[in-house]
């Protein structure tokens, strides 16, 4: 039995509505109805309305869809699509927004902060500071630039779309790991809870590190380190400099 485009559009509706979506089963129908649109025969019997949906769908989705599945390449190829759909039929781009958003966010985690600007020069003013969706990754930006990590970990708490937790999250493990790198190099000895009270580390296993009677004990250690997906320099430091206070301190 053939399903027609139509009645795939409804399942992909209905499977995305759920709570706990099926990303497969999402991923399966996007792609019969990606086959179907390529087909005269399979869009021949509706009407533009229709058609505009099921494209507005089908591009949106796939999309969001990528960004549950923390597939960063799959939603690099998909946002652009979905963009370009807007520009060519702007009364069908209510979630322009949440969109725009959304690579705003992919950008800044994949430290691409020229395309970030440039996406952002476009969108105006008022627009930045007012709409939730594209000032959280401008504020995001901010905090990063001034080295402000607890703002960052912060945000996760004031997203307007879960869809944006997945890059606050990026965000986070790359700012975390390169400012545990520079305080495995800064110090030979830190509080264990201080450490842990900086980085949100729910354990020192995390990081595998050594600790002793409620210090962590830092060695030397040569070898390839994978740079760091963010520009995190600038808040690594400011974290050192807060953590050479506290041993000044104690």
């Amino acid at each position: 039995m053939v399903v027609s485009l139509a009645q795939l559009h409804k399942s992909l509706l209905a499977e995305w509505s759920k709570d706990h979506r099926n990303t497969n089963a999402v991923e399966q129908t996007l792609k019969q109805i990606g086959e179907a649109l390529l087909d005269q025969t399979a869009t021949a019997s509706l009407d533009e309305k229709a058609l505009t949906t099921i494209y507005k769908d089908y591009y949106e989705i796939s999309a969001l869809v990528a960004v549950l599945r923390n597939d960063m390449s799959a939603f690099d190829d998909a946002i652009p699509r979905v963009l370009s759909f807007y520009n060519q039929c702007p009364s069908a781009a209510e979630n322009k927004f949440l969109m725009v958003g959304l690579n705003l966010m992919f950008l800044l985690a994949s430290n691409r902060l020229s395309d970030f600007h440039m996406l952002l020069e476009s969108i105006p003013q008022n627009i930045q500071s007012t709409n939730p969706y594209i000032s959280t990754p401008v504020r995001l930006e901010q905090s990063l630039m001034e080295g402000a990590y607890n703002k960052v970990v912060l945000t996760e708490k004031t997203i307007p779309s879960q869809f944006y937790s997945v890059f606050i999250r990026i965000m986070m493990d790359a700012v975390r790991s390169d400012i545990a790198l520079s305080i495995e190099k800064s110090f030979k000895l830190l509080g264990a809870r201080d450490a842990a009270q900086m980085l949100l580390f729910s354990s020192d296993a995390e990081r595998k590190w050594k600790n002793e009677n409620g210090c962590f004990v830092f060695e030397a250690e040569t070898g390839h380190v994978d740079k760091p997906t963010l520009d995190t320099a600038r808040i690594a430091k400011q974290t050192i400099f807060y953590a050479k206070q506290l041993e000044m301190i104690v």
